[in-house]
């Protein structure tokens, strides 16, 4: 995440608008693998919905299936409400007509109705949680098989998964080079995590 500091005063409003952007097709697309483990595990069989607005609302209707178990429902619902606020948030910055204030690199105004002011972190915290968004969903969508059941990805142990479902749970670590949860509790599917190969 890129501090605003390290990016030149006449090129913020741009960069975080792409940073906007971008990151909220990236959860987007974390969700779509989230709803293909679902419907593998056999937990629906309707159309994904294409609009990212209505899939949001369409997958926590899924979380009441017999299927998905109440731990990782409860920890989906969190990441979804999350991910739904995020996006909503975005919509109103992106179809905003904004213009960085001439004496203040660091404010941004609405060109629209009141031409009301807002700081550049408002769209630099968007941008943040839109990517914080997409790593919890993508920690979602990499242990559902382990709660749902379906195809399960190769390469993760226990000590990963667990991680994986730090980050669905909003508890993300700052690491330069990985997505990784911060160390504490998190709920396990029944049985627990794989234990490695012998």
């Amino acid at each position: 995440m890129v501090a605003i500091e390290d990016v030149p005063a006449t090129q913020r409003l741009s960069f975080y608008l792409g940073e906007i952007v971008r990151n909220d097709n990236h959860a987007e697309s974390e969700l779509h693998a989230l709803w293909r483990s679902f419907q593998s595990a056999g937990v629906t069989s309707e159309p994904m919905q294409r609009d990212f607005g209505r899939l949001v609302p369409q997958m926590r209707k899924l979380l009441g299936h017999a299927r998905v178990p109440t731990p990782f429902a409860e920890i989906a619902e969190g990441a979804l409400v999350f991910t739904a606020n995020s996006h909503r948030r975005r919509r109103d910055l992106v179809h905003d007509l904004l213009a960085q204030d001439f004496f203040d690199a660091n404010q941004v105004r609405s060109m629209r109705g009141d031409r009301s002011s807002r700081p550049m972190s408002e769209l630099k915290d968007c941008a943040d949680d839109l990517i914080r968004s997409a790593w919890r969903i993508r920690g979602l969508w990499i242990t559902a098989p382990y709660w749902t059941g379906g195809p399960r990805e190769e390469g993760h142990d226990a000590w990963g998964l667990h991680s994986w479902t730090r980050v669905a749970m909003g508890h993300i670590a700052e690491h330069p080079y990985a997505i990784v949860g911060t160390d504490g509790e998190a709920p396990e599917p029944p049985g627990g995590w794989p234990s490695p190969a012998p």
